[in-house]
Formats: C-alpha cells, structure tokens, sequence
C-alpha cells in the first residue's frame, strides 16, 4: 500500500467535523496479524463507548464503524502490512494506512484528526536517490527512509551497453570464432585490441548514463547510491560528473534483484546522512539563548503564527485541551474530556504547515527534557 502523500496529510489536516476518529495499531510485516486484529477490536469498542457518551444514535455508529469493521474481516489485507497501520474516519472521511514506523496503540475521538505519528514520514530531509547500473541494465529510484519510486530514464540515457554501442559490437570483442580476420589473427573475446574497445564501449556507455542523471536531477547535492558490482560502480564514480555520489555502495549485481532490499541496504548506509538535520537542530537549540521556548503557551502561540524553525515533540506525549487561537489562550486537563485534542498535536501539524521542522524524540532526548516540547523560533 502506498505511504500517505502530502496533498493527503494536508487534506486530513484540514477538516474538521463533529467526530473525527483517529485509530494507530501496532502490527507485523508478515503473519496473520491476529493480535492486531484483537487490539483494532478493542479500539473500536472503546470508540463506539465514547461516540455513547457523545450522544450519537446508534444507527450513526453503526455506519461510523462499518467501514473499519468490513476492514477486519479482510483476511488477505492482514498478511501484507507493516510496522503500523493508521485508520481515520469521519462522516465524509475514511482513510486506512500502513505505517514503516512504530506507533503505540491509540484512538482519539475529536472534532480534528490526529496526525503527529505521520509527521516522522514526513519532517526528514532524507531524499535521496539510486542508482542500480550493470551492463544489461540500469535503473533510477527516488526514494527517503520509507518510499522507493522509480524514474523512468528511457528518453534520458540508454538503459543497457548496447543501446549505447548498437546490437553490432565489434566482433573482436566476442567469444573465439573458427576462421581468421582479413590479417590472419585469431579472434577471441577479452584480449589484446577487443579488451581495450570493450573498455572504451563500457566508458562511453557510463558517461551516457551520466549524462542522463544530471539532466533528470535538478538538486544535485542529492545523495546518490550506487547499487552495482565493485567494478562498475569504481568506473562511474571516476566519470561522474553528479555533486554527491556516496561514499559507499550497495555491492552486488541487481539487474534481477529485489529493489525493496536494495533500498533498505541504502536506508542503513545512509544513517549518518539521515541523522545529520536532527543533530544539527539540537546543537543549535543548545547554542541558542534567545528564540527558544519550552513554554506551552508561548509554543502554541508561535506553532500557530509560523514563527516556530525547529519543534522537538516528546514521543507518545499527549497534552489534552483546546487552544483558542483568536485569544492565544490554552486549556489543558490532565485526563481527555469530551471533545479535547492533543496540543501537541496542534503544535505540530501547525509547525509542520508552515515550513518549520518537527522531530518526534524520546522524552529523555530531548534538548530540555523537563519539557513535553521544545521549540526554536524563527524570530
């Protein structure tokens, strides 16, 4: 199943109703997933009990859940999903995803949906792209953390060795054949003049494929893995003209392989790279002593404004309430009452929309920890 776009999380984001029911459920790759069944069971009745005390007729929460209800009883959609699965569903709405991150098991009904989980999908600069290039066959992926998307090429550079060199390779460059050339030598494959034009035909077709690249990427400070034998991807580094090729390589020939796993080697490779935003941000709210905040008020207030940069949110935290965003004034209670939305959530969506950047930590890491979130300002 497709990730949720960003046109779908603005979407999401956008509405409101008088009963938006957010559902995450913690689930397995492979298997049955019959404890996730159970645990989506269970936050459906928890659901159906709070839309009881909401006052809304039973004939309505009977076509409230009958979409999720209908879900459950997919028996085939539940062997193929991932680390999560998110449910929304209002009125006019019903939006079901699989989730690559771990989200706890959670249910919320609200007159907003809740997205914070999502937003680990989205707040990462962590696009990069790959390259799998043999031979016989090349291929472009863009890709982050959580998505593999290939880009077709054929319009940009040749997608094997002989649509660079023609189906007519010297024949000295072929295996042995009976019979002598015009000057009397033998013809054998890899010796002599066929290894060096075979090398030249390699180099010509690298430095197309090359060529192709930069005119299909626009960023080139894009990371660039290459996924290739050792061979290859040592030529095409020394001809590449691309900004950032990474240092290190998916190695192996995938001409036939499994893209998924290709992508997940590149994902670990890439680590450091992934890593380096989050880490910068804190660095700079620990050099920071002016435009930083903690304060919930000040941080709803900003989140709303879009003057918040960086916003770090305490994983799992939930903050109940309501924020007047006319009187920039909060509301908070320690348990949910009727109709409360997490704060946190508002915070985040709002940071998120406005161009800022949120990461979603543990709350022992995070810059001051005493807080449920930290915020650097933009002014």
């Amino acid at each position: 199943m497709a990730l949720l776009k960003k046109k779908q999380f603005d979407e999401l984001v956008a509405e409101k109703s008088n009963y938006c029911v957010s559902i995450y459920i913690p689930t397995h790759k492979s298997g049955e997933n019959k404890d996730s069944m159970i645990r989506l069971k269970n936050q459906v009745s928890k659901i159906e009990d709070e839309l009881i005390e909401l006052g809304v007729k039973q004939k309505d929460i009977f076509n409230y859940v009958k979409p999720i209800n209908k879900l459950l009883q997919d028996t085939t959609f539940w062997r193929y999903l991932s680390d999560s699965l998110a449910i929304f569903r209002s009125k006019e709405t019903f939006v079901y995803r699989t989730l690559p991150i771990e989200t706890e098991d959670f249910s919320m009904v609200s007159d907003r949906f809740y997205l914070l989980p999502l937003l680990s999908v989205f707040n990462n600069d962590d696009k990069f792209y790959i390259l799998q290039l043999s031979l016989k066959k090349n291929r472009l992926f863009e890709a982050n953390q959580y998505e593999l998307n290939e880009i077709p090429t054929e319009d940009y550079m040749p997608q094997s060795i002989k649509d660079a060199v023609g189906w007519d390779v010297k024949q000295k460059t072929l295996q042995y054949r009976s019979g002598q050339s015009r000057g009397g030598h033998g013809l054998y494959h890899g010796q002599g003049e066929g290894k060096e034009d075979k090398e030249k035909e390699t180099l010509k077709y690298l430095h197309m494929v090359d060529n192709g690249l930069n005119d299909l990427i626009d960023d080139k400070s894009t990371p660039l893995i290459i996924a290739s034998v050792e061979e290859i991807c040592s030529h095409f580094k020394q001809i590449s003209s691309y900004d950032n090729i990474y240092s290190k390589y998916v190695l192996g020939n995938h001409d036939n392989g499994d893209m998924d796993k290709v992508h997940q080697q590149a994902c670990e490779l890439l680590q450091p790279y992934f890593e380096r935003v989050r880490n910068e941000s804190k660095e700079k709210y620990a050099e920071t002593n002016l435009r930083i905040t903690s304060d919930l008020n000040e941080l709803l207030i900003a989140a709303n404004g879009g003057r918040i940069d960086t916003l770090f949110v305490g994983k799992n935290k939930h903050i109940w309430g309501n924020f007047d965003v006319d009187k920039g004034t909060m509301k908070v209670h320690e348990e949910k009452e009727s109709m409360d939305y997490c704060l946190m959530d508002f915070a985040a969506k709002s940071t998120f929309q406005k161009g800022g950047n949120v990461f979603l930590e543990e709350v022992e890491d995070l810059p001051a920890s005493e807080a449920p979130a930290n915020a650097i300002l933009r002014y």
